[in-house]
């Protein structure tokens, strides 16, 4: 061949090759695009052999003509059912273009609250309208009480702080009864009604106002005394001045010293007649010994008494 001269015997086998290559690509090519020789799939026989009445013809020796293999390339179509299945619509989305239109307000229904009407409390059966005295000094004894009001009776009964106390009637509008004096020791004040003893009747409460006494207002510091002087007591009033008294004298205008004595002084309300003690109160000098060392230093130390002018000596002249 032409093609083949004056070629090496390496370029004439890649020649021949390059050749079958392409011969054999367009067969390839040809048989894709027109079909070739494929033979056609296999169809089932539609043969007249089957019995009319259902039964199936056999041949040659009683085998089967009508084949029970199926061609697997043969695809039957099947009846499709459609079963209806429930679908809910969803929700439609907000609207945009709807404007919000307030809702109109309702008047609101007015609540009636009943608040019930309060009992009145009934007044006592019997009035306490005063007291005479209606307020005392405390410690000063036994004194008169008495009661005026309304709708007193017989068996009313004068109770201070919830004691009984012997009762005068003297008409419905007045009572009297006597208070110890154990009962206003102490200042404060007296609760006092009127009641029979078995409370069926009663009055409102009054108050009986009881209040301290006046104390002399000094301190007892020292005493004074001798077989030519009256005992005379020392004493300090506010003002830290010192002040001397003996039995007899009276002191703040009201207080009379009625006895001193080395533990206290005595007095008594010349207005009230009431009994006060003012005890005596230790004046230890600084740097003064135990009281019970050997030389104890004196309690107070007392002025010097005035000079007798008329020379009397207690101690005997040479």
């Amino acid at each position: 061949m032409a093609l083949l001269e004056g070629k090496t015997p390496a370029e004439r086998n890649k020649l021949i090759a390059a050749i079958a290559f392409g011969a054999l690509a367009l067969i390839l090519v040809g048989r894709m695009f027109l079909g070739g020789d494929t033979p056609p799939p296999r169809r089932p026989s539609n043969s007249n052999n089957r019995n009319t009445n259902g039964g199936v013809a056999t041949a040659n020796g009683g085998v089967n003509v009508n084949s029970q293999v199926e061609d697997p390339t043969l695809q039957i179509p099947r009846e499709v059912v459609y079963t209806p299945v429930s679908y809910s619509v969803p929700d439609a989305g907000r609207n945009i273009f709807a404007f919000y239109v307030a809702p109109t307000p309702q008047p609101k229904a007015s609540v009636i609250v009943e608040v019930p009407t309060p009992t009145p409390i009934p007044p006592p059966p019997m009035t306490l309208s005063g007291l005479s005295p209606s307020s005392v000094t405390a410690r000063t004894g036994d004194f008169t009480l008495q009661l005026n009001g309304d709708k007193f009776t017989p068996h009313s009964r004068v109770y201070v702080d919830g004691q009984e106390l012997p009762t005068t009637f003297a008409s419905a509008q007045q009572l009297s009864t006597t208070v110890p004096g154990a009962l206003i020791n102490a200042p404060g004040a007296r609760q006092i009604v009127v009641r029979t003893p078995d409370n069926s009747l009663y009055s409102n409460e009054a108050a009986l106002s009881v209040s301290a006494p006046p104390t002399p207002q000094f301190t007892y510091v020292g005493i004074l005394g001798g077989s030519r002087y009256n005992d005379k007591a020392i004493l300090k009033n506010q003002s830290n001045e010192l002040v001397t008294v003996q039995r007899g004298d009276l002191v703040a205008g009201r207080f009379k010293v009625t006895n001193i004595s080395t533990r206290a002084v005595e007095f008594t309300d010349a207005q009230l007649k009431i009994k006060h003690t003012l005890p005596f109160v230790e004046n230890r000098a600084a740097g003064a010994n135990n009281p019970g060392s050997s030389n104890p230093s004196p309690r107070f130390q007392p002025p010097k008494p005035p000079d007798d002018d008329g020379g009397d000596d207690d101690e005997p002249q040479d």
